[in-house]
């Protein structure tokens, strides 16, 4: 239970960490809101797009695809489940209209890759159940990076226009296709095309380079976006940003412990109809993406939109907060879940 605990308490504190840097950065002038809104443009537009790229195409190929179809898949019914659990917290709580699609939109869309990666790999290095098995956390990442396969595109087809608050028939083209959403869709093709991925991605490909490059500035895409969420907590918006402690209240037992609980029981419910890889780790993934606290991109979105930052930033900093004991709580759940299967 200690190892599980330091997990969890560490993956979300970097996250604290590097918020709280940005939040210094703020109150100095540094990050003025200008600087902020600017930095928010070149992460969505370069920054993301290259990690996007880099990643998915070294971790995505096609015998993956065909082999874990299901692991995507789960990623749309969380969606699904998260938007409907979302739509009826606003329906009951009956918040401004102003901040409604924010509730949704971080009710429907977890950070599906950083802060489950690590936890992953210390449970895989550390929980009784992973002991005489070298090679779970190998196939942790890779379960994890299937499962951004679906989520990446959704999160930056549907989220990303969604957030502009904008009738549909009036949501522009780039909104759509943005830069994030067709880095996704390059990513994905250039890991299952044979002729790319030995071109640009295999460890000895002669234009490797442009990866390693791509790479390279990807790295910055996190951490720069964290800035701008701290930075964003020094504005007087923030602190009094239309979203209620009640609502903050509801918005955490919804995402961190309602969503999990039901994913839990669907993923148990997929291993017994044999719909999953017959793989502890497989199953901890998709139990663990269920819980995990809404994700930070939505920040860059909503800076990029000038709509909904204030409201987005306090829903994001007080659901990483609770995260820490919740997670903490619903990862030895799911240990014992997986344990008896």
């Amino acid at each position: 239970m200690l190892s599980v605990f330091t997990a969890s308490l560490l993956s979300v504190l970097q996250v604290a960490f590097v918020a709280a840097a940005g939040l210094w950065l703020a109150r100095r002038g540094i990050l003025t809101t200008d600087f902020r809104r600017a930095l928010s443009h070149l992460i969505v537009s370069l920054m993301l797009p290259c990690l996007l790229i880099s990643k998915l195409s070294a971790s995505v190929n096609l015998q993956n695809l065909l082999n874990w179809i299901v692991v995507p898949a789960v990623a749309l019914v969380y969606i699904a489940l998260g938007m409907a659990m979302g739509w009826l917290v606003t329906a009951l709580m009956r918040p401004p209209e102003s901040v409604r699609r924010v509730v949704t939109a971080a009710m429907a869309f977890g950070n599906s890759g950083y802060v489950p990666m690590p936890l992953v790999l210390a449970l895989a290095a550390t929980a009784p159940l992973f002991r005489n098995d070298p090679h779970a956390g190998e196939r942790g990442v890779a379960y994890i990076s299937l499962y951004l396969v679906c989520m990446s595109p959704c999160l930056w087809g549907i989220a990303f226009p969604y957030l502009a608050n904008k009738p549909l028939g009036h949501i522009g083209r780039e909104y759509i296709l943005s830069a994030p959403f067709v880095a996704v869709l390059v990513g994905i093709v250039f890991g299952v095309t044979p002729f790319l991925r030995h071109l640009f991605v295999d460890a000895h490909a002669p234009l490797r380079v442009v990866m390693l490059t791509a790479d390279q500035i990807g790295i910055a895409a996190i951490p720069c976006a964290l800035l701008v969420l701290g930075a964003n907590l020094a504005d007087s918006e923030v602190r009094e940003a239309a979203v209620s402690n009640r609502l903050l209240a509801v918005i955490i037992a919804a995402r961190l412990v309602v969503l999990p609980l039901i994913g839990c029981a669907f993923v148990v419910a997929l291993h017994r109809a044999g719909l999953v890889p017959k793989d502890p780790m497989c199953l901890l993934v998709l139990m663990i993406q269920a819980g995990v606290p809404p994700a930070t991109n939505l920040i860059l979105m909503c800076q990029v939109h000038k709509q909904g930052e204030a409201a987005m930033s306090k829903i994001l900093v007080v659901t990483y907060a609770a995260a820490v004991p919740l997670m903490t709580v619903l990862i030895a759940i799911f240990l014992w879940v997986v344990g008896t299967l």
